[in-house]
């Protein structure tokens, strides 16, 4: 614990030390590539490609931050990232709402009266949400998504609140329709993954801890699945493309597991995100948790708070806040086989809110162990 202890302590510091977007004047790639503890080698045809990365990167970033935006574009560990690199962080998918290979529990039934003006699951008192989780170079935000949904749903039925393993849903959730990839650190839906932890029940972190940071698969481990702590009965899903029944959830029913686009979140922050253009179309290819919701005074601006799996030096201590408005934009989701549908599923469909955030929320079900 003591080792842990200093390991987060160390992250920390290093977080904080890492420049803001008003402090880049200057910064150079050999800078960069000791904040934020790069292998690369001077000299080597790696350091080079790199460093033309970087300071492509950074010519994006400076560009954007003399516009007139809500938020704010920075530096952090994926910005000397290749777009394929950066496409793989985005291995969710949630949507199966349609297809019938896994059915909700129950539907959400949105309440009666007004909604409280802001809501922020973060200052729960007992704690609901575990500390930022770190998926690195694997497509497992899906297994993130599930994992972080049954620790919320757990610790809002019991008090408790577990760190739960992603490994375990990431090694061993089935997918044979391939929806939202093909597993692993190749992309799920966190639906197939609620299904599969309700038959087996899931792990404390420390009994089965993350391997799959580097990109690698790793089998399923009947005996690692010997140790369940807690349990699911199934999901409820929260009305598609219903951003004011999503508002309603994360009032009443807590923090919700959400589909988005997150094509362009890889240089975010701080401020109000509204860079998802649906006249540009969209792909829902990420699974987060949506834990709040508020109004910013000082930008004038309503928001969705967001919980990302890309650690706590990315964004806002691993927050994103989203534009909200009454009005909810909506747009074409055109490529669903890429993102949250399964094999064969072509046809575009409708997403609404920003990044297509009332595209597709659920919440786990808690059940006490068998």
């Amino acid at each position: 614990m003591l080792r842990k202890a200093l390991l987060v302590a160390t992250l920390v510091a290093l977080a904080t030390a890492r420049p803001k977007w008003h402090e880049l004047k200057g910064y150079t790639f050999e800078r960069y590539v000791k904040d934020f503890g790069k292998p690369h080698k001077k000299g080597s045809a790696e350091w080079a490609r790199r460093e033309a990365l970087f300071h492509e990167e950074m010519k994006a970033v400076n560009a954007h931050n003399v516009e007139q935006h809500s938020w704010k574009k920075g530096i952090n560990q994926y910005s000397d990232w290749t777009e394929a690199e950066k496409t793989r962080l985005r291995g969710n998918k949630v949507g199966m709402k349609k297809y019938g290979f896994t059915k909700p529990e129950k539907l959400y039934s949105r309440t009666v009266g007004p909604l409280p003006y802001s809501v922020d699951w973060r200052d729960a008192n007992p704690r609901v949400l575990t500390a930022v989780k770190d998926q690195g170079q694997c497509g497992s935000c899906w297994a993130h998504a599930a994992t972080e949904a049954i620790e919320t749903a757990t610790a809002l039925a019991t008090g408790n609140l577990y760190v739960l393993s992603q490994q375990e849903i990431a090694s061993c959730t089935p997918n044979p329709d391939q929806c939202g990839g093909t597993g692993g650190c190749n992309g799920a839906i966190a639906e197939l993954a609620i299904d599969y932890i309700k038959t087996v029940g899931i792990q404390e972190e420390w009994t089965w801890p993350y391997q799959s940071y580097w990109g690698k698969n790793f089998n399923c481990s009947v005996a690692a699945t010997s140790f369940p702590v807690t349990n699911v009965s199934g999901y409820t899903h929260v009305g598609h493309n219903d951003a004011d029944a999503v508002l309603d959830a994360l009032a009443h029913a807590g923090p919700l597991a959400i589909s988005v686009d997150a094509s362009q979140w890889s240089n975010y922050e701080s401020g109000i995100f509204s860079g998802c253009s649906y006249a540009k179309n969209i792909s829902m290819d990420h699974a987060v948790q949506a834990v709040g919701y508020g109004f910013d005074e000082t930008a004038n601006q309503a928001y969705w708070l967001v919980r990302n799996s890309w650690s706590a030096g990315w964004g806002e201590h691993g927050f994103i806040r989203l534009a909200r408005s009454a009005t909810h934009a909506c747009g074409w989701n055109v490529d669903p086989q890429n993102g949250d549908g399964c094999k064969g599923q072509t046809a575009p469909e409708w997403a609404c809110g920003e990044c297509g955030i009332g595209y597709d929320a659920l919440y786990a079900n808690y059940a006490p162990l068998a």
